[in-house]
């Protein structure tokens, strides 16, 4: 497809957009994590930031391009740490500005030590309709491994309040693969996440990334057969409560997947702002990915600089399927074409009748079979 052509196409069928917000404050920094967030927080910073998150916004009116947000995410860092004050500045002065979707989903993410009733309450009004739990795991020596600060109590304690308000969707965070984390520990944090009757569920491997503590450390992993059987038994477990795997590491009940969660992996728009944050923004020149000044202070005094680059053409369907093929969806074919109508068909459909050759892609729609799912990186790299 000449670029011209791909260009018109990708323009006249904009997808929907997302707004992350991004609030980089911890207590302490976890040794897996690779986020950027800071320990420091000086008296004015959180008012000075939210002053530049809101004129990030007001400024990016090209990006966002007429659409509505469909959903809000504040994540981090320790957004709870957080005053509520400054959640509903953020959403009065886009609500003032019809930014926001009418059922735009609005979460915020937690650590459990900050969930009492009165913050929940009072961020409910100001218009939060989800909360994602930082939970990690319900055992004391995991959560002493992953150098978490709350305890297996407060989670709990943390999820009764949450369980409190009949109006709020909940999702909890676990994760596995940790070091000298037994099986029936694993387990046990699978039961008490189905006996707490949660919603929904991320559910992530232990990943060792450059930029962290535990990359400079000797770590006693799990091998691949204790992973994997880690993850039989929360398919089993998860699958028999009728909870369904909609993506790699979500899982819901039914009618409660995220609406953000979603939006990323359709390859949907989203603008990312506050220090660090990434944006993916469909515009005249293409797609671009963005990503704001990480530094606090450079942020808060000059919100609009970022670095951009623009897919190229010839990357843009490996860049979308590393994205679709994470969820689990049965997308038809007729519908795919008319939806991503910008993609280089040629290209595509010939390394998805390789991918359905070697019974990695389905012939009926267009997703990952089981084989291709389990093998998901070798189906990417298809394209």
């Amino acid at each position: 497809m000449p670029l011209k052509k791909y260009l018109k196409n990708l323009n006249n069928n904009l997808p929907n957009i997302s707004l992350y917000i991004h609030f980089p404050w911890c207590e302490k920094k976890c040794p897996y994590c690779d986020f950027n967030v800071t320990t420091v927080k000086k008296d004015g910073d959180i008012f000075a930031l939210t002053e530049a998150v809101i004129n990030d916004i007001s400024l990016s009116k090209d990006d966002i391009n007429n659409r509505k947000f469909q959903s809000v995410y504040f994540g981090g860092g320790t957004p709870s740490l957080v005053p509520e004050e400054y959640f509903k500045k953020i959403l009065d002065f886009m609500r003032k500005k019809e930014m926001i979707d009418s059922s735009a989903e609005i979460t915020v993410e937690f650590n459990p030590k900050e969930a009492n009733k009165d913050k929940i309450a009072s961020l409910l009004s100001a218009g939060i309709n989800r909360i994602s739990l930082g939970v990690q795991s319900f055992d004391e020596s995991v959560l002493n491994q992953l150098g978490r600060n709350h305890s297996a109590a407060e989670a709990k304690k943390a999820i009764a309040n949450l369980a409190y308000f009949s109006n709020l969707n909940t999702t909890i965070d676990l994760i596995y693969g940790v070091m000298d984390q037994s099986s029936k520990s694993f387990e046990n944090d699978i039961n008490l996440f189905l006996d707490h009757d949660i919603n929904h569920l991320s559910l992530y491997q232990l990943t060792i990334e450059p930029n962290t503590i535990f990359y400079k450390k000797e770590l006693n992993l799990p091998d691949e057969l204790k992973i994997n059987k880690f993850e039989n038994i929360a398919q089993q477990l998860l699958k028999d409560s009728g909870y369904l795997q909609y993506e790699v590491s979500s899982w819901c009940k039914e009618n409660k997947k995220s609406a953000h969660n979603i939006n990323y992996w359709s390859y949907g728009d989203f603008l990312g702002v506050g220090p660090g944050a990434h944006s993916k923004i469909t515009n005249s020149d293409g797609i671009q990915r963005q990503m704001r000044l990480k530094k606090l202070t450079s942020y808060i005094n000059n919100p609009q600089k970022k670095k951009s680059e623009t897919i190229a053409y010839e990357d843009i369907n490996f860049d979308f399927m590393i994205n679709f093929l994470r969820m689990k969806n049965k997308t038809s074919f007729e519908s795919f074409e008319e939806r991503f109508d910008y993609l280089d068909k040629s290209k595509f459909f010939k390394s998805y009748e390789k991918g359905i050759e070697l019974g990695l892609l389905e012939k009926s729609h267009v997703g990952t079979t089981e084989k291709g799912f389990r093998l998901l990186n070798d189906t990417v790299n298809l394209f």
